[in-house]
């Protein structure tokens, strides 16, 4: 199943809009990565990324640290990026769990798979046991 990435982007905008974060896209140095700001509930997106393909799952990860309230210090970010404890981590995970429903809307479980989300939308690939539990989860509601 292949997911136009507007829908996606537009799904991810809607979870922002719920969770009262403002989101700006801006045409930047394609090597200048996304940001967010938990104090000013807002995202930064680069239109210009150097792997566009990356960029929703860019923008859920931003939204994630949003919704759980990382502080988004500079050293800390470059201190912690690995770790099952880091906040990129974390975030990641929670970037997971926001397109997991966009993903399986509609679908039945049977035409789910974990590895095709995962290429869909660039998810590093240590992410892969999460987001087959993540799809567990969905189903079992």
């Amino acid at each position: 199943m292949i997911y136009p990435m507007n829908e996606a982007r537009d799904y991810l905008l809607e979870r922002a809009e719920e969770y009262h974060i403002a989101v700006k896209w801006a045409h930047l140095s394609p090597i200048t990565p996304p940001g967010s700001s938990f104090e000013y509930r807002s995202v930064v997106m680069n239109l210009d990324w150097h792997r566009p393909s990356e960029i929703i799952f860019q923008f859920a990860h931003e939204l994630s640290h949003v919704i759980h309230g990382d502080k988004g210090d500079v050293q800390y970010y470059h201190a912690c990026f690995t770790g099952k404890e880091s906040v990129e981590y974390k975030a990641n995970v929670g970037a997971v769990k926001l397109l997991i429903p966009f993903y399986c809307q509609d679908t039945d479980i049977q035409c789910v798979n974990s590895a095709n989300f995962m290429q869909t939308f660039h998810v590093p690939h240590y992410l892969s046991s999460v987001v087959s539990e993540e799809i567990k989860e969905y189903y079992a509601k």
